[in-house]
């Protein structure tokens, strides 16, 4: 993997870097939580690919009251996740694999003893019924089952930490393993490239002015 550490998510600089790359936060168009098949949706998201290339000023997420509450309350979750677990949090901008195609932007990466990274994080502060909902079930939501897991595709790392924090309650942390749900990513990704490298070669040709 390829960790560029000292990009800030949210920049100019990082959505520069995200442009026209399928990342992990949307890897749910690309492979099924359930069904584990190809998604319907990759095409549309291939659409939405493109077309940011072209208009870059209109891919800005403004959000709204429960992501810019995410965004406040992100500082004292990794905190609590410190607390929760000992473990000790870089924060990191924006990784790709190998071949600099497809990327992910963690939460945060974990290292080892060696300074070596051991583990990635995936932290989220939800409405207080949706963190109750994750306690309830106890399980990687399916939400964000294709992030989490395409994160570990991304960096090649086998374990993912999921953590959701909502104030005066307990935390839910839950430690997640590279699986056969991995690997079907990870191909699905290979796959999803193959036909997204397809249509850009059909479209942008279509799209381009001339000069």
């Amino acid at each position: 993997m390829i960790v560029m550490a000292n990009v800030q998510q949210g920049s100019e600089p990082w959505f520069a870097m995200r442009r026209g790359r399928p990342t992990a936060s949307n890897f749910k168009h690309i492979l099924t939580a359930k069904k584990v098949e190809l998604a319907a949706a990759r095409w549309t998201y291939m659409d939405e690919l493109i077309a940011e290339c072209y208009h870059p000023e209109l891919t800005t997420w403004t959000g709204n009251f429960w992501t810019d509450r995410g965004e406040e309350l992100e500082p004292i979750a990794r905190k609590e996740f410190t607390k929760v677990t000992g473990l000790e949090v870089s924060e990191i901008g924006f990784i790709t694999r190998d071949d600099q195609i497809v990327g992910c932007s963690p939460d945060g990466l974990i290292a080892g003893a060696d300074g070596e990274w051991i583990a990635g994080l995936e932290m989220k502060c939800p409405a207080p019924k949706t963190h109750v909902q994750y306690v309830r079930e106890g399980v990687l939501p399916d939400a964000y089952k294709a992030q989490v897991h395409g994160s570990m595709a991304v960096t090649g790392l086998d374990v993912w930490h999921f953590f959701s924090y909502c104030p005066r309650m307990q935390p839910f942390h839950l430690i997640v393993k590279r699986d056969d749900y991995t690997e079907r990513l990870s191909n699905a990704l290979d796959a999803f490239l193959i036909e997204y490298a397809q249509v850009r070669a059909d479209v942008i040709p279509k799209l381009t002015l001339p000069e």
